[in-house]
């Protein structure tokens, strides 16, 4: 298991809690999970995802983990960085957090 991020902080508005709403607080859940484990890039924050890590972390299936991710894909919060990953392979995304009510605060900008 990877090793927990150290220095991230995240901030949540009402948009956040819409998406809870929305798209269930599960969905909410995997994608907190995802944006504290991201790196910070030059197009924004990006994540590795392995579904079975998340799952472990979050105390839920691989395949939920599944289905919730594809729901932030359709709501666009979750684009697909990069292309030509094999199908066991973990797959890059890029997170869009700010129209998701999410801001995240590294420890050198904290």
């Amino acid at each position: 298991m990877p090793a927990e991020p150290e220095g991230c902080r995240l901030r949540l508005d009402a948009r956040a809690l819409g998406l809870g709403y929305q798209l269930g607080s599960d969905t909410l859940l995997v994608l907190l999970d995802l944006a504290v484990h991201a790196t910070d890039s030059p197009e924004g924050p990006v994540v590795a995802a392995s579904y079975r890590d998340v799952g472990r972390r979050l105390g839920i299936s691989k395949d939920t983990v599944g289905r919730r991710v594809a729901l932030l894909r359709r709501a666009g919060v979750l684009v697909e960085y990069r292309r030509g990953a094999e199908r066991f392979e973990a797959r890059s995304y890029l997170l869009h957090l700010e129209p998701a009510g999410v801001t995240r605060e590294t420890a050198a900008a904290a």
